[in-house]
């Protein structure tokens, strides 16, 4: 292969690598965020007041 098909496959590996290390890291965020803060539904509250 020429050096600029190896670098542009190069790069495409670096940002299709680093949208999964973003994408995993957001999931962590949220799955935190559920723990920190437990979904409630609102309907069944209104329901038993």
């Amino acid at each position: 292969m020429t050096p600029t098909i190896e670098t542009a496959l190069f790069i495409a590996l670096v940002g299709i690598v680093g949208i999964f290390i973003f994408m995993f890291i957001f999931f962590l965020m949220i799955k935190g965020l559920e723990k920190w803060f437990p979904y409630e539904d609102i309907s069944k509250k209104k329901i038993d007041e």
